[in-house]
């Protein structure tokens, strides 16, 4: 699954069910189906974990992107969704590297009519390795909406993941942030894959041909709200 060099360290919020969710996520790298099945069981576990820290009936808005939407994303908007008006927020990130670091640019985004008005951002990512989506797409909403709190979701994270994105903001947003997530892992590759993290890139192992934002990728997600 991993390597000599990788590490894993579990969250206290890591129960048998999450630790067990994590590994089948691993174990189902071969079975598109089967791994897209696994990564909605996890969003409804960390989504039920965000449950507890968001009153009934406030205004919350799910950000994710696009690949992320159909079964990550869609695992949270179900555990959310009761006595509480969820919203959606979709981004199409062009991620490419940089010889110091990398950047990810919106090139498409979906924002649900209201969104403006959420209490709680919820922002959902299938792993956090870098500041560099999370931040852009947080940066793309901030100035439009004034949250409560902002929930960072994710399955796995890198290590130093969270201290980076906080250092990305000023102390007046980043002391917003809350992180959700099941465990750190502290291992990555020269060609930033974080191991063992989900198992490789998430694109391929959605059955994705590369990022939506260059292949022209529509969510079901997106396509059933904006038919509402």
């Amino acid at each position: 699954m991993g390597t000599p060099e990788a590490h894993r360290r579990f969250a206290s919020c890591a129960d048998e069910g999450a630790k067990n969710a994590l590994n089948t996520l691993l174990e189902s790298t071969r079975e598109p189906s089967a791994y897209r099945a696994s990564m909605t069981d996890i969003g409804r576990q960390l989504g039920r974990i965000v449950d507890g820290s968001i009153p009934i009936g406030s205004k919350c808005l799910v950000v994710a992107t696009a690949e992320d939407a159909d079964y990550l994303a869609a695992g949270v908007i179900e555990s959310l969704r009761s006595s509480r008006d969820i919203l959606a927020a979709i981004f199409w990130n062009n991620h490419y590297p940089l010889n110091n670091g990398s950047i990810a640019p919106v090139v498409h985004r979906y924002l649900q009519p209201g969104y403006q008005d959420a209490d709680y951002l919820v922002v959902v990512k299938s792993i956090i390795s870098s500041s560099c989506v999370v931040r852009t797409n947080i940066l793309a909403l901030i100035e439009q909406t004034s949250p409560k709190r902002i929930f960072v979701v994710s399955p796995v994270m890198y290590i130093g993941a969270e201290n980076a994105l906080r250092d990305e903001f000023p102390p007046a947003i980043a002391d917003l942030f809350e992180f959700v997530y099941f465990a750190v892992d502290d291992y990555r590759t020269k060609t930033g894959e974080v191991r063992p993290g989900i198992g490789g890139q998430v694109y391929q192992l959605l059955g994705l041909e590369d990022q939506p934002a260059r292949t022209g990728f529509m969510p079901q997600l997106v396509k059933t709200l904006m038919a509402l």
